[in-house]
């Protein structure tokens, strides 16, 4: 037992703990998408103060056709796509964390372990290594800074003096949104992997009633429809699809959520399936030792 046990009890090596976007998105009045609500409208408040006092927005309304007010109107819609993906990933972050812990709550009556390792069990859940998750976050950050130098072509793309405050908020917004997603897809993987194991080793299978790996389910579609509202946010960008660079960076982040999307809803139902499997093996080989 204490075999079968060991993966889904390990705790990371520095400790598992809530990160403090979750931990706020948690706290009365605000929930998760209270929190990205709030968030995107202080961010496009901000963004269109800016433009005022800059005078950009009338050349972003303004009657000019020209190539500097298509490009300042392209920049400009670019940002405003920018502002609720960076507000709706750490909400998902904490959502699908949020999630992950009611579906162990509503494994454990059905858990092959003591009333202790139970509780440990379901107090593990929506807590990821702090290590892990600053080291998905940076790699986020280094993938999101090349980005512009991508789509521009120059190394020079990061010289935010030289270009107007659309340009100069994308770039602001982008280290963290690398930061985010990054985190996301880890805190997915991560809640995936452990729930599948909990499936594989520690549910007790009645082949009769398969309704006690439904929290299983119910979280594979919860992080699916997540990591589908990543993708549907991104799809906007496909507006400007003529712009340089954009929609090969919109393609490649679109693959990325769809293949996170399928990772999400399959991984923790293989270790039921997988679970279930053995279980109807050991009652063919039962069948076939009483007819024998």
């Amino acid at each position: 037992m204490a075999d079968s046990h060991s993966i889904a009890l390990a705790a990371p090596a520095a400790g598992p703990r809530v990160p403090w976007m979750q931990r706020l998105a948690a706290t009365p009045p605000w929930t998760p998408w209270r929190l990205a609500a709030a968030i995107a409208a202080v961010l496009f408040a901000a963004f269109f103060a800016v433009e005022w006092i800059t005078g950009r927005l009338e050349i972003v309304f303004g009657p000019d056709v020209g190539a500097h007010a298509e490009t300042a109107r392209v920049n400009f819609r670019i940002t405003l796509v920018m502002i609720p993906l960076f507000a709706y990933l750490p909400a998902a972050f904490a959502d699908g964390a949020r999630s992950a812990r009611r579906a162990t709550a509503d494994l454990a009556p059905h858990l092959r372990a003591s009333p202790g390792e139970t509780a440990a069990i379901v107090e593990q859940a929506g807590r990821f290594d702090p290590v892990a998750l600053r080291r998905a976050g940076w790699i986020g950050v280094f993938f999101a800074v090349l980005i512009p130098i991508w789509i521009d072509r120059q190394l020079e793309a990061w010289v935010i003096w030289r270009h107007a405050s659309e340009a100069i908020a994308q770039r602001v917004l982008l280290p963290p949104v690398g930061w985010f997603a990054a985190r996301f897809i880890y805190s997915l993987w991560a809640e995936s992997r452990r729930l599948s194991q909990i499936g594989r080793s520690l549910v007790a299978v009645d082949l009769l009633d398969a309704r006690r790996f439904a929290p299983l389910t119910r979280q594979g579609l919860r992080y699916a429809l997540l990591t589908i509202g990543v993708l549907s946010i991104l799809a906007f960008y496909l507006f400007d699809y003529a712009k340089k660079g954009l929609f090969a960076v919109v393609l490649l982040a679109g693959a990325i959520a769809l293949v996170a999307a399928a990772s999400a809803l399959l991984l923790p139902l293989r270790g039921a399936r997988d679970a279930i499997a053995a279980a109807k093996r050991a009652e063919l080989d039962w069948c076939d030792a009483e007819l024998r």
